[in-house]
């Protein structure tokens, strides 16, 4: 009878969940990106997806509470970029401009928790020995989240073809769940001609889709506007209406300015920055200008009407503020240019 139990293949619903209360909580490591998980960044070259995710790997390494207006638990994680696509010194060259938004301690622990791989690594993994090395490899880097740049380094015939599609992402998949990493791995998609950018912007798209637990487009468009959006994350909400838009600094970080539409975005018609949401907040303030109005109100009415976050609308204040386009009489309230205070102002 021993046997017969240690051989079935099933277990009751309370066996499970003893094992699963043994286990620890598994936590969200960015916006949607659950420990444990495998997902990719994607989208057309050029477009910001390894600087994205350099940034991001650095961010996790360092122990930092915030990226691109998402939360991190704040933890120095070991980290592992493996990077496929270029020679390693233009790699490390660029990596070296981004420490500059580091500070000394960020880069002493930097030092020891971003790795990378030999710098005679193999270029490609096709054949079943560079898989091998390649899961053997993290496996004994003892990194906890690994980056990989890019899944076209792993294709060994065409991704069109779903069942090589299968092959790579299940062979990824399996490393992920043998050695109990997060891994985000850099995928490639045609140039995106100012479409929006979607799962089905992904030769074998519904491979990818089913194999993935998040993804995470990167864009660019033909007037140079660049933004991130959460296509979907299989734990957790996903609002893929909504962007954020970003640029690279000379440091060769993502700025990231504001939430947008990504229709909006994909039919501006020129370079120069969209200032209606400033335009409308000041004539908010004029059409109301004997009215006194608290930040949190002000926060609170046009993180709803502009679409953006609250920590932008202040932003907007402050620099409308500093150009003597609304007032800010004293801490935590504004009022408009034309203010006169009347009966009616609100205490």
């Amino acid at each position: 009878m021993e046997n017969e139990k240690e051989i079935k293949g099933y277990v009751s619903f309370k066996e499970m969940l003893i094992e699963f209360k043994k286990r620890p909580k598994i936590e969200f490591l960015w916006s949607g990106i659950r420990e444990k998980s495998f997902g990719i960044v994607f989208g057309p070259s050029k477009s910001g997806k390894t600087i994205f995710c350099e940034n991001l790997a650095m961010s996790l390494a360092v122990g930092k509470n915030e990226f691109f207006g998402k939360k991190l638990c704040g933890i120095p994680r070991k980290v592992m970029f493996i990077g496929l696509e270029e020679f390693w010194e233009n790699r490390v060259e660029r990596n070296v401009k981004q420490l500059a938004v580091l500070n000394e301690g960020e880069v002493k622990v930097l030092n020891d928790n971003y790795l990378y791989q030999a710098i005679n690594y193999s270029k490609y993994i096709h054949q079943k020995e560079e898989w091998l090395k390649l899961k053997r490899t993290i496996k004994e880097s003892k990194a906890e989240i690994v980056f990989i740049d890019s899944i076209t380094r792993m294709n060994h015939g065409s991704l069109e073809d779903s069942k090589t599609a299968e092959e790579i992402m299940q062979r990824l998949r399996v490393i992920c769940y043998d050695l109990g990493v997060t891994l985000i791995c850099v995928h490639h998609t045609p140039k995106m001609y100012d479409k929006p950018i979607t799962m089905d912007s992904i030769k074998g798209s519904s491979v990818f889709a089913q194999e993935s637990d998040f993804a995470i487009g990167i864009n660019k468009t033909s007037k140079n506007y660049r933004y991130l959006k959460n296509v979907f994350f299989r734990y957790s909400s996903c609002d893929d209406e909504i962007v954020r838009e970003f640029e690279i600094t000379d440091d060769v970080w993502l700025d990231y300015s504001e939430n947008t539409y990504e229709d909006k975005l994909l039919m501006k018609s020129d370079r120069r920055r969209n200032n209606s949401n400033r335009t409308t907040i000041i004539e908010y303030l004029n059409e109301n200008s004997s009215m006194t109005y608290k930040t949190k109100d002000l926060v609170n009415y046009f993180s709803g009407e502009l679409g953006v976050q609250e920590r932008q609308v202040k932003s907007y204040l402050k620099n409308l503020v500093n150009e003597k386009e609304i007032l800010n009489p004293k801490h935590g309230e504004y009022v408009s240019m034309y203010y006169k205070k009347d009966d009616g102002e609100r205490k």
